[in-house]
């Protein structure tokens, strides 16, 4: 395993993960987290989502120069946008702080090692529903773009959040928004949102919960995983 965070984080992940899984590297940056990648072909990489260099950049360079690593996303909070990031760069899994133990975190990477991914069951529907939109833009022709705004529209950010998030000018989402409206034949914002199906909770922004210490002592099983199913694919422990 290859971990890839600050020195707390990574401390606290070998303490976690004790003898039962071998630990062949440590990366404080994403660079040196891609460099190890490289080198040592991990089963598993933790990444931090914050590392400097770039959590997402650490995980696109992971999947390139060591394809057969399973990557899982430590995130400081639970952020929609963030798990959708990390999944588009290639992680199978995504953890929010304060979402798992010491026993949770070896059994997530066994999970992954078997082919699993791991994601919060609360979190499973926005998985889908971004399927749907990919569908969606799919059938329309839309841009990459188009469809990276009309998800986050969906998922109820203004536009200037938006704009944050994209890294471009509210002008520019407001004409990407005219230019999905044309394109998908509706005559506003809720028609434009409401053109994706899906549940209409779904329909807000992304649920966020405050930072809290990644591991904790308790002997229950973290919010969000439910009892005996740890991830979101097929299999169960």
């Amino acid at each position: 395993m290859l971990i890839a965070d600050n020195e707390p984080t990574r401390l606290g992940a070998r303490n976690a993960l004790g003898r039962e899984i071998y630990v062949c590297a440590e990366a404080a940056d994403a660079e040196a987290a891609i460099a190890a990648a490289g080198r040592e072909q991990p089963d598993v990489s933790l990444v931090g989502l914050e590392i400097p260099g770039g959590g997402l950049t650490a995980v696109r360079g992971i999947c390139a120069f060591a394809p057969a690593t399973a990557v899982i996303v430590l995130a400081g909070i639970r952020d929609v946008d963030d798990l959708l990031d990390s999944v588009r760069a290639g992680a199978v899994g995504y953890l929010p702080a304060g979402d798992v133990d010491a026993s949770m975190l070896r059994r997530i990477v066994r999970a992954v090692i078997a082919d699993e991914a791991a994601v919060p069951r609360s979190m499973v529907l926005h998985l889908l529903a971004e399927l749907r939109t990919v569908v969606v833009a799919d059938d329309e022709r839309l841009t990459t773009r188009e469809t990276q705004v009309l998800g986050m529209l969906r998922r109820g950010h203004s536009t200037a959040a938006i704009a944050r998030r994209l890294a471009i000018s509210p002008v520019t989402v407001r004409r990407h928004a005219s230019e999905l409206a044309r394109k998908l034949g509706t005559e506003d914002r809720a028609a434009l949102v409401d053109s994706v199906p899906g549940p209409p909770s779904l329909r807000r922004p992304g649920v966020k919960t405050q930072a809290a210490p990644w591991l904790h002592a308790n002997s229950g099983l973290p919010n969000g995983f439910a009892d005996g199913d740890v991830v979101s694919g097929d299999k169960q422990e």
